[in-house]
């Protein structure tokens, strides 16, 4: 039994906690990329996850999401684009319908770490990026 408890609390965050996760970056594009780069995430746990109260930290700053479009519940699998400028998104990509978050940020051409965190402040994922 003793065994079986210490299993359960070492796996207890993963039940309770979800998982989003840092699914693609657009970094650099053609031309100017000024308001026109972005991030997708994507829901990786077992349960519908409330992403209005996640943070973007780059830069060493934790930028706030602004709700554009759809809903902020990321539903099991789904997927989400967090937009330096929401407007530019949706005009390079004028089909887009899914979930989409507005944020103020500049990635950096060359690369940096960037990181998701949840409404205490503590980092969900994070991943670097390298142009090399």
């Amino acid at each position: 039994m003793k065994k079986f408890l210490i299993l359960a609390i070492l796996l207890l965050p993963s039940w309770v906690m979800g998982q989003v996760t840092i699914n693609e970056i657009m970094y650099d594009l053609d031309g100017a990329d000024t308001g026109r780069e972005w991030v997708e995430v994507q829901n990786n746990s077992s349960d519908i996850i409330d992403f209005t109260t996640y943070k973007f930290r780059e830069a060493n700053t934790n930028h706030g999401l602004n709700l554009v479009q759809g809903n902020g519940s990321l539903p099991i699998g789904g997927y989400a684009i967090i937009a330096n400028d929401s407007s530019k998104f949706l005009t390079d990509w004028p089909s887009y319908s899914g979930i989409l978050f507005d944020s103020s940020f500049s990635l950096n051409n060359t690369g940096e770490t960037l990181s998701l965190v949840d409404a205490s402040l503590a980092e969900v994922d994070t991943v670097t990026y390298d142009a090399t």
